[in-house]
């Protein structure tokens, strides 16, 4: 029951996979208003057909199929003006079928090949009929790609019917080529019986594309049976059609015709089941296209029907369908000398020959052995199901093949000829992983092991190589890592943990190597005891972390008032030891702890806080004193000391006392004060 009046809109999905060029003359001018017509957008230049021009149609429905693509249906729709392809989505189903009026609106599109009609809207008018009369085309005029999506009359042979779930196609065979016709499957039709009918489809014409939008053949797409005339019908039984000899395929004759299928009989010496099919005819051999998958043993009588065909040196058939007549009895191979196989007589013979394995190549699909035997170099090809463990065959084996002999045509030397097709080359069917045997096999140790072997050893001393290379990268990373480990650990065995200074181990060394320096090139040291006044006060009032922040920034201040040369040094707690070695000098001691004394007296900044910190310093220098290194570090504390007493913020020069100013062990000392900077 037919809906009438039943709007469908839906979003367009994009453009489909459409048909070819348009017919009359081009659109030269954009479109000002609505497009009508079907001609209107088919004529449509591609460049513009990019813009989206909005379309209004009233057309006649001539083919819908929702299911011919996963992506959007296909709708081919014609008016007076000729017919257009309209792309619609897979769903909804449209409640549209061919005859129906229906009006369109929508946008054009430049398709995939040709310009089309991207729906917005589907809408049922009225039952209305296809186009009638349309022009009787031939093959050579659906290639020339001018009739493209229009409704026309073909004629030709149903060769083969594809079934599909939902559509059906088939193969039609015409005067100067063949084409498929694609309609929407029809419950309980028996489209096998239309094979070998002559018919005639009213249909639209539609181009095969490649992804450049080049044509590269054409197929037609009708409605339903209904279009589809039965002008000839095929014999209802086949097989009942008397039989032909082998021979007489193609020869000259006033009468037959060999456009419809012929039936012929033999045994099968080649079956690769849905691909091809060999028989023996008494002394005559033939191999055909055949797309039944039933598997028959070599040997077995067979009925074959199928439609002639060219096939280079010998006629063959297409689309064979076969039936078996009696038990497997199999024909014994020919084996002949090389040089007669490129006589032309053994052409679907089964033969035999001994021949050298040169090659061997399995990437195309099939597997195929490259063989020799004398100067005949030939192809043996082993279907890819047929080969299933690993292959056993090596390069330089001496192979016994058995096949059907399959000749080449040498088609320079044919067309330099009479007509008369010259043989050129020569390729043999097998049937099994059976037909080969090993007569010899090559020695393991070949030209091509050899080189495996020294591939295998040169990747072995290359690996060793790069192995070599690793572990003494190791080895220099663990190398580095020891030695700074020991660069760190004898830095904190030689510093203080908490300004970095040197400490009294590294000082010792540094002081002990000076005076040796002082002793040999007659130059002046110096050494400073420098002691922090009232450092306990700043502990107590803020803390030990202020205290530490402190004695950070005293060193600071004690390295910026030295030479580069020079040494200061952190042994005690808020003690310090200044070391001057290289001075002129003694002079230039005294100058330095002033320097000190000076510098240090600014106040410090410890968190929100101002410190005035002062410091006492005792001078040690030698000379006077001798190269003793713990009796200048005594003789500089009690310089400190003295200082300290003194009034602190000072320095105290520690000088021996005098031979009229009492023992020679008493020693006299000299103060200096140095006012303070700041408060």
């Amino acid at each position: 029951m037919r809906i009438r009046g039943l709007v469908v809109t839906f979003v367009a999905l994009g453009a489909a996979c459409t048909v070819t060029a348009a017919q009359g003359s081009s659109a030269s001018q954009v479109p000002s208003r609505v497009i009508s017509t079907a001609r209107g957008v088919h004529s449509l230049p591609l460049e513009q057909a990019l813009h989206a021009y909005p379309v209004h149609l009233r057309a006649v429905v001539t083919y819908y199929d929702p299911y011919i693509d996963t992506r959007h249906g296909a709708l081919f729709v014609c008016d007076s003006s000729g017919c257009v392809f309209v792309s619609v989505p897979v769903r909804p189903i449209l409640p549209i079928q061919a005859g129906d009026a229906v009006d369109i609106q929508g946008v054009t599109s430049p398709g995939d090949y040709a310009p089309v009609v991207t729906s917005q809207q589907v809408r049922f008018v009225k039952r209305s009929h296809l186009p009638a009369n349309p022009p009787r085309v031939s093959f050579s005029q659906l290639l020339s790609g001018v009739l493209d999506g229009q409704w026309v009359d073909v004629e030709g042979r149903v060769r083969n019917v594809h079934l599909q779930a939902q559509n059906v196609i088939l193969e039609i065979a015409a005067e100067g080529g063949s084409f498929p016709a694609v309609t929407v499957r029809q419950p309980q039709a028996d489209y096998n019986a239309l094979i070998d009918s002559l018919v005639r489809i009213r249909a639209n014409a539609a181009p095969v594309f490649n992804q450049s939008r080049q044509m590269v053949g054409v197929h037609v797409f009708f409605p339903s049976l209904r279009e589809l005339t039965v002008l000839q019908a095929a014999p209802r039984d086949p097989f009942t059609v008397p039989v032909l000899p082998v021979t007489e395929l193609f020869r000259f004759s006033p009468g037959p015709s060999f456009l419809h299928r012929v039936h012929v009989q033999g045994r099968v010496t080649l079956d690769w089941p849905e691909r091809t099919l060999c028989i023996l005819d008494g002394k005559e051999g033939i191999c055909m296209h055949t797309v039944q998958s039933d598997s028959v043993a070599v040997g077995t009588w067979v009925d074959v029907i199928g439609f002639p065909a060219i096939n280079q040196f010998k006629p063959t058939l297409e689309d064979a369908n076969f039936r078996v007549m009696g038990p497997p009895s199999a024909p014994a191979p020919i084996s002949v000398a090389p040089e007669d196989y490129l006589k032309g007589n053994l052409d679907g013979q089964v033969v035999q020959i001994d021949a050298e394995l040169i090659g061997q190549d399995s990437v195309a699909g099939d597997h195929t052995l490259l063989l020799r035997a004398g100067r005949l170099l030939f192809l043996a090809t082993l279907p890819k199901d047929a080969v299933r463990a690993a292959l056993p065959w090596k390069e330089g084996s001496i192979l016994r093949v058995t096949g059907v002999c399959s000749v080449q045509v040498n088609s320079l030397s044919t067309s330099l000829g009479e007509g008369t097709v010259r043989p050129g080359s020569m390729n043999l069917l097998l049937r099994s992983a059976n037909d080969i045997a090993v007569l010899h096999a090559p020695s393991w140790w070949n030209s091509e092991h050899a080189l495996e072997c020294v591939a295998a050893i040169g990747l072995l001393v290359l690996a060793a190589f790069v192995w070599i290379v690793v572990l003494r990268h190791r080895v220099e990373q663990q190398t580095l890592a020891l030695r700074s480990s020991e660069e760190r650990l004898r830095h904190l065995s030689e510093h203080d943990a908490l300004t970095g200074l040197p400490n009294r181990l590294l000082l010792n060394d540094r002081l002990q190597i000076a005076l040796k320096r002082a002793v040999r090139f007659g130059s002046c040291l110096g050494l400073l005891m420098v002691d922090l006044d009232e450092f306990k006060e700043v502990n107590d009032d803020l803390g030990h972390q202020a205290g530490d922040k402190l004695l950070c920034d005293l060193a600071e201040r004690l390295n910026v008032c030295v030479r580069a040369t020079d040494t200061v040094a952190r042994i005690g707690g808020d003690e310090f030891i200044v070391l001057l070695p290289d001075l002129r000098v003694p002079s230039e001691v005294e100058m330095i702890a002033a320097k000190i004394v000076s510098a240090i007296s600014s106040p410090i900044r410890i968190d929100q806080t101002w410190v005035a910190v002062t410091v006492s310093v005792g001078v040690a220098t030698c000379p006077p004193l001798g190269p003793n290194a713990d009796l200048l570090l005594q003789c500089a504390d009690e310089a400190m000391y003295a200082a300290k007493g003194k009034g602190k913020n000072c320095f105290q020069v520690y000088r021996p006392e005098t031979a009229h100013r009492g023992p020679a062990s008493e020693p006299v000392l000299r103060q200096v004060t140095v006012p303070s900077i700041g408060a």
